[in-house]
């Protein structure tokens, strides 16, 4: 029904592709004492205790290491008690697909007759394994690899920032490294970042990354063609 909000979503995509920062917000306008449309205010308690981790209301799971049904258990015995101090309980489950059977079945039967109090927001890498019975449950969106443009363009930014100097073509070989990943590419560009010296040259990503530069593959190639 209009303004209705589904009480299960399903973040799915690659990794480094934002799906646990977008459960997240999602957690922040679910919560947000001072909603401005539909973004949340960011300065609100709701809203800093999120950005911060400590808030009580929002649960964070990872299924990779709470995989079993004892696990899933307490989530249906905590799932019925009120929030603390927020108007939805959310539950944020990283990882779903690598719940055992058992502790999916478990979990089927909170999401066939959930608290009106709680969400759950689950994120996978690997939506193929997820069960048939849970993804029925949940309004999915599906995260794609990030552009180069827009990694270039975001690492850029963040240069800018922190006051980082930094060559253009430096920027692309990371964007390219990192494979559609913003997590990868800002984890790149901060182990870059702690060499220090006059800024980031390309050669510096090529010798951290362990890659050939892009000009001496083309000129090897050409001296193949041209024997």
């Amino acid at each position: 029904s209009k303004g209705s909000i589904p009480h299960a979503f399903l973040f799915a995509g690659p990794k480094g592709t934002g799906k646990t920062s977008a459960a997240r917000i999602l957690a922040k306008i679910l919560n947000c004492e001072n909603l401005q449309g539909i973004n949340p205010c960011n300065k609100c308690d709701q809203c800093i205790s999120v950005a911060n981790g400590n808030n009580l209301d929002v649960i964070e799971m990872d299924a990779a290491s709470h995989r079993g049904i004892d696990d899933v258990r307490l989530l249906r015995d905590a799932v019925k008690l009120a929030p603390v101090s927020a108007k939805k309980k959310v539950y944020i489950i990283d990882e779903v697909h690598m719940l055992t059977v058992e502790a999916s079945n478990a979990l089927l039967k909170t999401l066939e007759e959930p608290p009106e109090h709680v969400k759950f927001i689950f994120a996978t890498t690997e939506s193929n394994k997820v069960p048939s019975t849970i993804l029925s449950r949940c309004q999915r969106f599906d995260f794609k690899r990030i552009g180069i443009d827009i990694l270039m363009n975001n690492l850029r930014q963040i240069c800018i920032k922190e006051n980082l100097s930094i060559e253009e073509e430096a920027l692309f070989a990371i964007a390219k490294a990192a494979q559609g990943s913003m997590r990868d590419g800002l984890s790149i560009l901060d182990q870059l970042s702690s060499f220090g010296g006059q800024g980031i040259s390309p050669k510096d990503v090529y010798s951290m990354l362990g890659i050939v530069e892009t000009e001496l593959m083309f000129g090897l190639s050409q001296a193949l063609i041209q024997k």
